[in-house]
């Protein structure tokens, strides 16, 4: 789509990655309960973290394969184990077609929603609905949130875009097990950001899921590589930190 491609284009919010090592990030969108459970547990075997990218509307109800969203009490566990709850709007529209003061409202709705979590909670990078993104929501967004991730195939390197940070999708449908490799070996060569973005964790997932052999086979090939695992907070504040004088 020739907006996207032109949001892509336009960066005006950028990090340099000065990172001393390889970064890899797991995220998950809409946030099926499996990720909250079974996701959760493998990361956490691996002492990894990763970034839940929640749109509180549907929090607890059905998704349209049957599957179930998860409750707050779901998130409200996996945010005290250490895992980061990011915002995803409220009710996951394709925010291209919204104005301003609608994007807002989204956000400002789901962040009251996520309070329920815990009052402290603070939602400070966004994923973006359908990866639907324009040159004036990009903007916009980038001046909300700390970051916002794209849905846009690619390793961060060199400089990351935090208007629209690049993502890998990690799901059988569209990635095995040798691909994923290619792509850790590339980011370690590189010293890049890898991000992964997923919705469901099954042993048959959905098209847009990941299985548990593959994320467990991921999660523990990046530790075996010497990268660094992970959220989207904790990574930008590592490379934030490694940059300092």
């Amino acid at each position: 789509m020739a907006s996207r491609f032109i949001a892509r284009q336009s960066r005006s919010k950028v990090l340099p990655l000065n990172n001393l090592a390889p970064i890899v990030t797991f995220t998950f969108d809409d946030v099926p309960a499996s990720a909250c459970v079974a996701g959760a547990r493998i990361l956490e075997q691996y002492d990894a973290r990763a970034t839940f990218f929640v749109a509180a509307r549907d929090c607890g109800g059905a998704q349209p394969d049957g599957a179930t969203r998860a409750t707050i009490d779901q998130l409200r566990t996996v945010w005290r184990n250490g895992h980061e709850i990011g915002c995803h709007t409220y009710s996951h529209p394709a925010i291209r077609h919204l104005s301003d003061e609608q994007i807002a409202s989204e956000l400002e709705r789901n962040q009251a929603a996520l309070k329920k979590i815990d009052p402290k909670a603070e939602l400070r990078n966004f994923a973006y609905p359908f990866g639907d993104i324009s040159v004036r929501t990009k903007r916009y967004l980038q001046g909300r949130f700390d970051s916002c991730r794209s849905g846009h195939p690619g390793i961060n390197r060199g400089t990351a875009d935090l208007g629209g940070l690049d993502a890998w999708p990690l799901q059988d449908a569209l990635l095995n097990h040798a691909q994923v490799g290619e792509l850790i070996a590339e980011t370690v060569r590189s010293r890049g950001w890898l991000i992964f973005y997923s919705h469901d964790v099954a042993d048959e997932p959905s098209r847009y899921g990941v299985s548990l052999d593959l994320l467990r086979w991921a999660v523990a090939s990046a530790k075996r590589s010497g990268c660094a695992l992970t959220s989207i907070a904790d990574g930008l504040n590592l490379v934030r930190r490694q940059s300092a004088p």
